[in-house]
């Protein structure tokens, strides 16, 4: 999903204090697609959302 590229790709350039929920959402180019409720939407909803971002940090923090 294009979103979690993004928000892999912040994580990189300014690591993991950036994640936050759902102020991550609203910046560019996260927020191209649409607002915070568009974006979790696509996910299924705001918990799937959730989770797969949870998801996303566990496994780059055991990288």
């Amino acid at each position: 999903m294009a979103i979690l590229h993004e928000l892999l790709e912040i994580y990189a350039d300014h690591g993991p204090a950036q994640f936050s929920l759902p102020d991550v959402l609203k910046v560019p180019p996260i927020s191209t697609p649409g607002n915070v409720i568009e974006i979790a939407a696509c996910f299924g909803g705001p918990e799937p959302l959730r989770e797969a971002v949870q998801q996303l940090q566990t496994l780059l923090s055991a990288a």
